[in-house]
Order: structure tokens, then sequence, then C-alpha cells
């Protein structure tokens, strides 16, 4: 686990990216392309078989294996970018109210 400040941090990240994903769900582009992803997902139903990894399309067991590693360690290091983009924009937040007098 990690110190109190990065759990708190943590836990206002995914308040946030709940906040942002319902405001998006308003957003008529963000609709139309999850509408989108979800018609090919039902034309197509391998590929969240795929992406859950369930099956395989690749040639070897080795490549698919490797594929999935590298699919969890992109989406692993994707969350934790976003989450020190937040807590970097707190402090920037911070540091300029603190600028021009506000704190």
């Amino acid at each position: 686990m990690g110190s109190p400040l990065i759990q708190q941090a943590e836990s206002l990240f995914d308040e946030m990216v709940n906040r942002v994903i319902r405001r998006l769900r308003s957003d008529e582009v963000y609709v139309a392309l999850a509408r989108k992803r979800t018609e090919i997902q039902s034309q197509y139903p391998f590929i969240m078989s795929v992406l859950e990894g369930k099956e395989s399309i690749f040639s070897s067991d080795a490549e698919y294996l490797a594929w999935l590693a590298v699919k969890q360690t992109f989406d692993e290091t994707e969350q934790m970018e976003r989450l020190a983009i937040y807590c970097q924009g707190h402090a920037d937040c911070y540091a300029y109210l603190k600028r021009i007098g506000a704190l």
C-alpha cells in the first residue's frame, strides 16, 4: 500500500473518473463512438473474447501470451499516467491559487 496521501489521491481520482464518465455519457460524439464499438462487438463477438483473454488470433500461444502481457502493462501504465496527470493538475492548481493570493 502507498502512503495515505497517495491513497487519498487514488480515491479522488476514481471519483473524478466516475464524474467524467457520467458527463461523457451525455456527449453525442462519445455516445456515438461507444455505440459504434458495441455494434462492432455484437457483429464480431470474437473481439471481446480476444480482449478478455478467452480467445487467440495469434499463430502461437507464446505470441498470444505476450500480447496479453503487453495489453495488461499498457492498461496499468495508462492508469498510472492518468493518476499522475490528475495529481499534477491538483499541484498546479494549488500553486496557481497561491501565486494569485487566493490561498
